[in-house]
């Protein structure tokens, strides 16, 4: 098991300031980021990157001291009043227990991270922190479309969460990202993250930079205004802060981001007073009541209408049961002719009945007689079945038998189709034998006739030697070489002989052969075979 401890990085950022494209770009670096986040909708098309379980809980966490993410008058004191903080430990373990590093992306952190602090190390998780920023120009006018915010206001809560967010992240190891940057440059703002927290990331970024680039389309940006050029009307703070982001990464800006952030304040507490936190709290108290009040009344002016619909309708429905009545009372006096005209025809139906009941009597008869003989045309008939049944099964059995046999005559019309192939190929073998066995018999032929010869040469030779014996000193010489022309005869015909003695064991082995042909086939087969032994006999 891997003891390396874990690593949550926290994506510290007001609304609409890049947090959720930074998000997805950890995404696509395979930085885990929850089992259930928040669904894409017309705000944010290519999705939010929140997890959804973090995002209910922050919001109950926030209620218990009554703020919200866009309160402008937010309190770090307050947090601790915030208690049952086991749900967020729960949660967080649930979520990413089996995740080395993960990410966790919410504006309501930059109101909430004390929070998170305190429950990450309990869990010994390592923080780490980004923390985008975009011109708060852009911010306000994002926020405006979407959620009708003044620019004034959307202006004042990038202050709180950025100013927050610096207070809260000091002493972490954490980079400032530019989401005008992130765009454009994006190669260089993950080696600064990487650089600056410690993260493996550039491998990743290069496997994935195909997609990377495809997600962070120009048109994630709808308001795009220089963060430079910003108008005499924007508030100073917002001012004062955009003027050190050359310096975010670089210096130590405590003392700059403590200044900014104390005037801030000051504000605050001007207008953040007892009175005016109580009218606001009578202010809200009356609007819920009024609230309450006007749903009341929609609800009474809602059943009003029912009642009305439901009386005129029930007006409606009682003319309608006056006219039924008076057409019942009509259709009464007729149906009380017609009971009298029925009463007349019963008595004629009563007579009918006794002769219907007697001619029944008779049929009842019938019927019995016709049930008792169609009873046994039934029986007839289980038999007929039984029997048909019986055969049935008997001609499943014939088919069954049928199919076997014509497998086994298929298994021999094949089979005898490969002794019919055996044989030709036999007979043409034969055929090649007889052949070799011709030419074997006219080299024999020829031999044998070179052998005469020879004999007859050498007969020859004796009688001239012998006729030519008185002159045997003189032709001394001419014998001894005739003697040695003899030798070489003689020679030669030891060769022949040795030649006819391998022509006659080829004959023998061809011999051997075609009677082991002989003894193996049939007659069809041995017939030509006998032919060619008469032949080699002669």
């Amino acid at each position: 098991m891997n003891n390396k401890r874990q690593t949550c990085i926290l994506v510290l950022g007001m609304h609409r300031s890049g947090t959720s494209a930074l998000t997805g770009v950890l995404s696509l670096l395979d930085v885990y980021l929850g089992s259930e986040l928040m669904e894409a909708n017309f705000a944010n098309e290519k999705g939010y990157f929140e997890n959804n379980i973090l995002y209910k809980i922050n919001e109950k966490l926030l209620g218990q001291i009554n703020s919200s993410w866009n309160d402008t008058f937010y309190d770090e004191e307050k947090l601790e009043n915030i208690s049952g903080l086991n749900e967020l430990k729960v949660a967080l373990k649930s979520e990413f227990k089996y995740a080395h590093t993960f990410a966790i992306k919410d504006p309501r952190l930059a109101y909430l991270f004390p929070i998170y602090k305190k429950v990450l190390k309990q869990l010994k998780i390592d923080i780490k922190i980004i923390l985008p920023y975009r011109n708060p120009l852009e911010v306000a006018s994002s926020l405006k479309k979407r959620d009708a915010m003044s620019l004034e206001k959307g202006m004042l809560l990038w202050a709180y969460h950025f100013l927050m967010a610096e207070k809260f992240s000091r002493g972490h190891a954490r980079v400032f990202v530019n989401f005008d940057e992130l765009i454009a440059n994006t190669s260089d703002v993950i080696d600064t993250i990487s650089s600056k927290l410690t993260l493996e990331l550039a491998d990743k970024f290069n496997k994935n930079k195909t997609q990377i680039e495809a997600f962070l389309e120009p048109s994630l940006k709808h308001h795009n205004v220089s963060i430079e050029n910003l108008s005499h009307n924007t508030p100073t703070i917002v001012k004062e802060t955009l003027a050190l982001k050359d310096r975010f990464n670089i210096d130590d800006l405590d003392r700059e981001f403590d200044i900014l952030r104390e005037g801030l304040f000051s504000y605050q507490k001007l207008f953040y007073n007892f009175d005016i936190v109580n009218a606001l709290h009578e202010g809200e108290v009356a609007k819920q009541s009024l609230h309450i009040k006007i749903q009341e009344l929609n609800q009474t002016t809602h059943n009003l209408h029912l009642k009305e619909q439901e009386l005129t309708q029930t007006q409606h429905n009682l003319q309608i049961k006056i006219q039924e009545l008076n057409q019942t009372t009509q259709n009464l006096h007729l149906k009380e002719q017609e009971l009298n005209q029925t009463v007349q025809n019963l008595q004629a139906k009563e007579q009918e009945l006794t002769q219907t009941q007697h001619n029944l009597h008779l049929k009842e008869q019938e019927l019995n007689q016709t049930v008792q003989n169609l009873q046994v045309k039934e029986q007839e008939l289980n038999q007929t079945t039984h029997n048909l049944h019986l055969k049935e099964q008997e001609l499943n059995q014939t088919v069954q038998n049928l199919q076997v046999k014509e497998q086994e005559l298929n298994q021999t019309t094949h089979n005898l189709h490969l002794k019919e192939q055996e044989l030709n190929q036999t007979t043409q073998n034969l055929h090649l034998k007889e052949q070799e066995l011709n030419q074997t018999t006219q080299n024999l032929q020829a031999k044998e006739q070179e052998l005469n010869q020879t004999t007859q040469n050498l007969q020859a030779k004796e009688q001239e030697l012998r006729e030519k014996s008185s002159e045997r000193l003189i032709l001394n010489d001419a014998l001894k070489s005739k003697d040695q022309e003899l030798s070489q005869t003689k020679h030669k015909l030891q060769t022949k002989e040795q030649e006819f003695v391998q022509s006659q064991q080829e004959l023998d082995n061809v011999k051997t052969e075609l009677t082991s042909l002989y003894m193996s086939k049939s007659w069809k087969i041995t017939r030509p075979l006998r032919r060619v032994m008469r032949i080699v006999k002669k």
